[in-house]
């Protein structure tokens, strides 16, 4: 899915517990217990300090059962001596939530005292040398700080511990964007069903040029994902000239048309973000115009270099130059937009972006480091004019990965060729 759109899809990635996705709550625990202690530890975090309450909710804290907070909710995870220390603040008819969670070890619940004494006590007990937060410039999801509530923890701490406070963001992008191997296998679940979906949607059996509409493709990809399940959080289906990342619509596909699918599901809690494009053969056709075959071709080396180049210790910037240049090497123009982008409990997750160094569009974000377990989309779009479709298309090609020790492994099947739609046989 197009980073243009990206933030139209940030508000899928806040609630966990509670409202939102499904995911188990036993893998919720297991990822407080196994990747924030590493996380902290490569950031130098003493004292993550997660500050929400009601009508002004940090979107991290539904990851950490605080979702449903009314009155300020403090949640503190120390790295100590003696392994992570989890502790929550909450008014006593907020507790119930962190208690059935299983995630704290101490849970205090207050009246009329409020969060104050004993935020400052327990700070004041761990003295951490540096207290992460979550205020982000670049990345929204490490952003759930409000000035006034920020305020309100100088005001409580002091000075003296609020001269210690630093940025979430690197952290939120070790311990948010990476998986567990379980977590890892219902993506790949989900990729598989994903891929399968498009496949069978840019078929013959489907689309009937002259007869079927965008619309037609659209509501068999969204019955195909309920019998399995799942939901569709976004989907395109552009036949054509390029409309963008448009909804699909009314129009007839017809012969000679290239259909651009863009395409993910959400399941057991779980997003992918997958896009095909096929050509529709001409009656007098047995295989797509030259200049198709070429775009096709560049799009696909333009991936394949730029999946064979990811691994641990790569920055997203450095992985966008390498489809990028791809692209432009061949003739074409540069994409508008990154080439690639994190996925896991939303379609647009939290990670290293596969961008441009656009400071002013995609910030920092696209030079954080690729780390074991974090999963991606992968699409590095052509753009091109192509006038037998009456303008610009897109040669949309996007496959979901995940960053292993010794680089990156697809979770589903590879498109090897540009998928060909044949005519119907002449009466």
């Amino acid at each position: 899915m197009p980073l243009l759109r990206v933030l139209m899809f940030s508000a899928a990635a806040c609630a966990l517990f509670g409202a939102g996705p499904a995911v188990d709550p036993a893998l919720l625990r297991q990822r407080i217990d196994e990747l924030l202690p590493a996380a902290m530890e490569t950031h130098d975090v003493d004292l993550w300090l997660v500050f929400t309450r009601e009508e002004a909710k940090d979107p991290l804290a539904a990851d950490l059962a605080g979702g449903s907070a009314v009155a300020r909710m403090a949640l503190l995870f120390a790295r100590t001596a003696g392994g992570l220390r989890k502790t929550a603040v909450a008014a006593s008819y907020d507790v119930t939530p962190l208690q059935e969670s299983g995630i704290y070890d101490a849970i205090v619940g207050y009246k009329s005292e409020g969060v104050k004494p004993h935020l400052q006590r327990a700070v004041e007990e761990l003295d951490p040398a540096r207290i992460a937060v979550n205020t982000s410039r670049d990345m929204p999801v490490a952003d759930g700080l409000t000035a006034g509530m920020r305020a309100y923890l100088v005001e409580t701490l002091g000075p003296r511990y609020a001269a210690r406070f630093v940025s979430s963001e690197p952290l939120v992008a070790s311990f948010r964007g990476r998986r567990l191997p379980a977590e890892v296998a219902i993506l790949r679940e989900a990729a598989l069903y994903t891929d399968k979906i498009i496949r069978e949607s840019l078929s013959a059996q489907v689309i009937r040029p002259g007869r079927t509409t965008e619309n037609d493709v659209a509501d068999y990809l969204k019955r195909k994902t309920a019998e399995i399940g799942a939901s569709v959080p976004f989907i395109s289906v552009v036949a054509g000239p390029a409309r963008g990342h448009a909804e699909p619509g009314a129009r007839v596909i017809g012969e000679g048309d290239l259909v651009r699918i863009d395409f993910g599901i959400a399941y057991k809690g779980y997003a992918t973000d997958i896009q095909r494009t096929a050509y529709v053969l001409r009656a007098n056709e047995r295989q797509p115009p030259a200049e198709v075959r070429k775009m096709w071709a560049v799009a696909r080396l333009a991936a394949d270099r730029q999946i064979a180049a990811m691994k641990p210790g790569v920055s997203g910037n450095a992985i966008d130059a390498i489809g990028r240049g791809t692209l432009t090497a061949a003739g074409y123009d540069e994409p508008p937009h990154g080439t690639g982008h994190a996925i896991g409990f939303a379609v647009h997750d939290v990670g290293p972006l596969l961008g441009p160094d656009w400071p002013e569009r995609y910030g920092s974000t696209v030079f954080l480091k690729m780390e074991i377990g974090q999963t991606f989309a992968v699409e590095p779009i052509l753009y091109a004019r192509y006038e037998p479709s009456g303008g610009e298309i897109h040669i949309g090609l996007e496959e979901d990965v995940v960053i292993a020790a010794d680089g990156a492994e697809r979770l589903h099947p590879r498109q090897d060729e540009l998928i060909l739609i044949a005519p119907p046989p002449a009466p």
